[in-house]
């Protein structure tokens, strides 16, 4: 952005995202009608930090030391204080000139505080989920059962931390498996997939140390529009000695 706002008002003013110039040493010289909307009247001379969050003044002066070198900063994010106390974010772009700045802000406020509250509630599902004492997953759909989501109950359950299976073709599920189960346990979900229903299973698994543990699992796929699966997701919990055997028996197709 490197105009002269001085020189062009007019043109400046029909951006809708907020336009400043700004000396050599980062003070308003000017700024267009969507800076001064959003943040108040403009005082000629005032330094722009004087608007910051003060927790982001640092990351304000290394945009413009990289500025000055004749580097961009358009992937900056800044909190910045207005007129009523309240926060707001902006995504900068800052470029430097000869004793200048010229710098564009588009307000990103509602998308931040929406992510906010996006990464509360994922934090909240997670901490639910991690509670549970079996293993909760997302996974792919290929032989070797390759999980890309699984819930800290893993470790309770087989003996191996959730990070141990994810996107780990030498550490997959499949692996935990033992073998007299592996073909029962891939036919009946390719079945239930096929005809877009829930699948559940009972088999056995081996754990990290080496104990033999009897598990009951469910899950559904996940589909695109077009009705490729795309993977797969559900819960494996122990269901302990006190089952019947027959429970336990793989079906041969």
């Amino acid at each position: 952005m490197d105009i002269r706002l001085a020189d062009n008002r007019e043109l400046a003013d029909r951006y809708p995202v907020a336009l400043l110039q700004l000396d050599g040493q980062g003070r308003i010289v000017h700024a267009n009608q969507a800076w001064i909307r959003m943040m108040g009247k403009v005082c000629t001379g005032e330094e722009l930090r004087a608007h910051l969050h003060q927790e982001d003044a640092a990351a304000w002066q290394a945009a413009m030391r990289q500025a000055e070198d004749g580097g961009d900063q358009s992937n900056c994010c800044l909190r910045f204080i207005d007129p009523d106390g309240r926060l707001r974010w902006f995504d900068l772009h800052l470029t430097g000139g000869v004793g200048a700045f010229y710098l564009s802000l588009s307000d990103v406020t509602s998308r931040r505080r929406r992510d906010a509250r996006m990464e509360a509630s994922q934090r909240g599902v997670r901490s639910l989920l991690d509670g549970l004492p079996g293993l909760i997953y997302r996974g792919r759909n290929n032989r070797q059962w390759t999980m890309e989501f699984v819930s800290a109950g893993c470790l309770q359950l087989t003996g191996y931390p959730a990070e141990y299976l994810i996107d780990n073709y030498e550490h997959s599920y499949s692996s935990l498996i033992l073998e007299e189960y592996a073909e029962y346990v891939w036919s009946n979900v390719q079945q239930a997939l096929l005809h877009r229903e829930a699948y559940e299973l009972t088999y056995r698994i081996r754990c990290a140390d080496g104990r033999i543990k009897n598990v009951w699992e469910k899950g559904v796929g996940i589909y695109a529009e077009t009705g490729e699966v795309l993977g797969i997701e559900g819960a494996i919990f122990e269901i302990g000695d006190r089952l019947k055997d027959s429970l336990l028996r793989p079906t041969r197709e």
